[in-house]
């Protein structure tokens, strides 16, 4: 069966796709297979995903939430790919601020002329709000890497697609796909304070601090108390469990 079955859908306005499916079944293959189809017929001018490539093809790599809905408001028909969705769009309870706001760019994806894949091995690790046949165009199960099976909510109809050709975009299929709700922030832009703590954090240790900054022990003490004020009032950069050492654990 050929992908021109699939034209229908990722011609449209906005789209939104699930892929699941047992590992070393393709999925992130196929995925980039979509992208460069909807690419090289000219449904998708602007890629961009979490995966890691340097294709031609994807426009930039996103993995972060702000970066993602910025993107997703600029001009141009877009198409974004979201690796490993199960650690995104978790399926828990209630649905978490990350969820909320993920799938808020999700149902006005039509408003930004853009589409969604999401891949996750099984509907169990996404939130069901993702999977709500409302929101959901297709959900394309990959039975091998190169048969799948299509459920196509929209024209109400299953069919399956065979002889699956594989991706030109090339992908290191073990690079973790991360996405987060907030950028990675760089140890020097944080302020002091911040710096200190996250050293203290990772190490427990005055004396890495002392070394790494020429602090004394009395100073040391008086940034983690000002990340810890710091923290409570902007809620920036939390760390856990940061206390001053006991005295007879400090240097």
């Amino acid at each position: 069966m050929s992908l021109e079955k699939l034209d229908q859908v990722l011609s449209r306005d906005g789209f939104v796709i699930f892929i699941s499916g047992a590992k070393e079944k393709g999925k992130t293959d196929f995925a980039c297979l979509l992208a460069e189809y909807c690419y090289l017929k000219g449904f998708r001018t602007k890629i961009a995903t979490n995966i890691k490539t340097e294709s031609y093809m994807i426009e930039r790599q996103i993995t972060d939430f702000p970066a993602l809905n910025q993107w997703i408001q600029t001009s141009g028909k877009k198409l974004y790919i979201l690796d490993e969705a199960g650690k995104s769009l978790k399926k828990l309870r209630f649905m978490s601020a990350m969820n909320l706001q993920v799938m808020e760019i999700i149902q006005l994806i039509r408003h930004y002329d853009a589409g969604f894949i999401g891949i996750a091995p099984s509907p169990a690790f996404i939130d069901s709000a993702f999977l709500n046949t409302d929101i959901l165009d297709l959900h394309i199960k990959k039975l091998s890497k190169n048969v799948a099976i299509v459920r196509d909510y929209l024209e109400n109809s299953t069919y399956f697609l065979y002889a699956i050709p594989r991706t030109s975009i090339n992908f290191n299929s073990k690079d973790i796909a991360d996405f987060k709700m907030k950028p990675d922030t760089l140890l020097s832009e944080m302020p002091l304070c911040c710096q200190v703590a996250t050293i203290y954090g990772s190490t427990g240790s005055y004396k890495n601090i002392m070394t790494a900054f020429k602090l004394k022990p009395e100073q040391v003490r008086r940034l983690l108390r000002e990340h810890c004020q710091h923290s409570a009032i902007t809620n920036h950069n939390k760390h856990d469990g940061i206390q001053p050492h006991k005295e007879d654990e400090e240097p």
